[in-house]
C-alpha cells in the first residue's frame, strides 16, 4: 500500500487546507494511505477521531515553546518521525516558503523519495517585513527541495516559485463536494427564519477567519454605509480568530450590534450561503479561496476584492473591486445591482462542476501527485 504524509495541516479555525485535505481523505477510493503530521496542534479532538475513520492517523510534530526554536524543533521532530515512519511521499502545504523549506528539508534528510511542496497563499499577514524578507530568501531554495511544485492559483505560483519553470508547477484546483451545494429553497427558507432574516433584507455572507488578511473592518463599513442609504441589511460573519473581540467592538461602536451577526464556525456553510443573498471577500491577498467557489456553486453572486486571482471567477455574477477606502460606496452599490437581479437555481452548480472544481477532480489531481 502506498502512503503518504500531509504535513503542517490542523484544524485551527477550519481553514482553507484542512477543509481540502479532509475532503480528499474523505473521497479517497484509491487505496492509498493519507496521514497527517500537524506542525499546530488540532483544537478540536473529535476531527482526529473523525478522521480515523478513514484510516487516516494524525501526528503532532510541532513545537510550543519560542518561537525562535520552534523551526529548529519541527525540522527535528519532522525528520525522526519520518526515518521511523515510511512513507512514499509527503505533501508539504504552506503559505511561506520558510514553512516549506523546514518540512522539505527534513523529508529529504529523511530519505522520502517524492517531496510535494504545496502553494497556498499570495502574501503574507499585516506589514510582515521580516516574514516577507525570510520568505523570499527561503523560497530561492526550494528548487532544490521539491520534486512537485503545486499551487492553487498563478498568483500562489508566482509568490511561492520565482525561480522555477512554469512548465515544472502544477496547478491544483481547491475543489469542494458540490452535491452538498446545490441551493435549495427550503433550506434558505429555514435559515433565514432561525436567524431572523426578514424577506426585504438583504444578507451579506462572509466566511472566513477573522485574522487581519480578510479585512472584516471593510464589510463592517459597507454594512454601515447600506444602513445609512436605508437599504435593510444584515451582515452574517462566519468564522472565528483573533480579531473576534476587536471587530465586535468596533461593531458596538458604531451602532451596528443588529446588523452584524457573528455566527462563529459551523459545519453548515453549505446552507448557510443558501440562506444569504451575496458573498463577499475584500481581503488584501487570497490563494484561491474555496469558500468563493463554495457560494458559486449555491448560485450566489460574488464580489472578490481585486487582490483576489481572476481564477476564483467561474460565473458571470461575479466581480471584482477595488478596497481602497473610496470605494466602499461602489461595494455597497453593486451588491444592490448583483442581489436585485440575482436567480438562484442548480444551473450555478453544474457550471461550477464543469470548470473543474468538483472534489472528485481534486482527489484525482492529488494522487496523481503520489505516483
Amino acid at each position: 500500500m502506498k502512503k503518504v504524509l500531509e504535513i503542517n495541516v490542523d484544524d485551527q479555525n477550519s481553514g482553507g487546507v484542512f477543509s481540502i485535505v479532509r475532503n480528499v481523505i474523505e473521497n479517497n477510493d484509491t487505496g492509498i494511505k493519507i496521514d497527517i503530521a500537524a506542525i499546530e496542534r488540532f483544537e478540536n479532538p473529535e476531527n482526529i477521531d473523525y478522521l480515523k475513520k478513514y484510516n487516516c492517523e494524525v501526528y503532532y510534530v510541532g513545537y510550543e515553546g519560542s518561537k525562535w526554536k520552534k523551526q529548529i524543533k519541527v525540522y527535528k521532530n519532522l525528520k525522526i518521525f519520518l526515518e521511523g515512519h515510511k512513507y512514499d511521499a509527503v505533501h508539504i502545504h504552506a503559505d511561506t516558503a520558510n514553512k516549506l523549506l523546514v518540512s522539505g528539508l527534513a523529508a529529504k534528510h529523511a530519505g522520502v523519495p517524492n517531496v510535494i511542496l504545496h502553494s497556498h497563499s499570495s502574501g503574507v499577514e499585516g506589514n510582515g517585513r521580516i516574514k516577507t524578507l525570510v520568505h523570499k530568501i527561503c523560497r530561492l531554495r526550494l528548487k532544490d527541495i521539491g520534486t512537485k511544485f503545486v499551487a492553487c492559483s498563478q498568483l500562489a505560483a508566482g509568490w511561492m516559485y520565482p525561480n522555477i519553470p512554469g512548465k515544472n508547477i502544477c496547478y491544483v484546483k481547491n475543489g469542494v463536494p458540490l452535491t452538498k451545494f446545490i441551493f435549495d429553497g427550503s433550506i434558505r427558507k429555514l435559515w433565514r427564519t432561525k436567524l431572523g432574516f426578514k424577506d426585504e433584507e438583504v444578507v451579506i455572507c462572509h466566511v472566513g477567519r477573522l485574522m487581519a488578511p480578510k479585512n472584516h473592518e471593510f464589510l463592517i463599513e459597507i454594512t454601515k454605509y447600506l444602513k445609512t442609504n436605508g437599504i435593510p441589511v444584515k451582515l452574517l460573519v462566519i468564522g472565528e480568530g483573533y480579531k473576534e473581540h476587536d471587530l465586535k467592538a468596533y461593531t458596538a461602536k458604531i451602532g451596528l450590534e443588529n446588523e452584524v451577526l457573528f455566527f462563529g464556525t459551523s459545519n453548515k456553510v453549505n446552507e448557510l450561503l443558501m440562506a444569504s443573498d451575496i458573498f463577499c471577500l475584500p481581503s488584501f491577498f487570497e490563494g484561491l479561496p474555496i469558500v468563493g467557489i463554495e457560494a458559486q456553486a449555491t448560485g450566489l453572486p460574488v464580489i472578490y476584492s481585486d487582490k483576489v486571482t481572476p481564477e476564483a471567477k467561474i460565473l458571470d455574477n461575479v466581480e471584482y473591486l477595488s478596497i481602497k477606502k473610496e470605494d466602499i460606496s461602489k461595494w455597497a452599490e453593486h451588491i444592490i445591482e448583483l442581489t436585485r437581479n440575482s436567480e438562484r437555481n442548480v444551473k450555478s452548480n453544474i457550471l461550477v462542476r464543469k470548470a473543474g472544481f468538483d472534489i472528485t477532480d481534486t482527489v484525482k489531481a492529488f494522487t496523481n501527485l503520489y505516483i
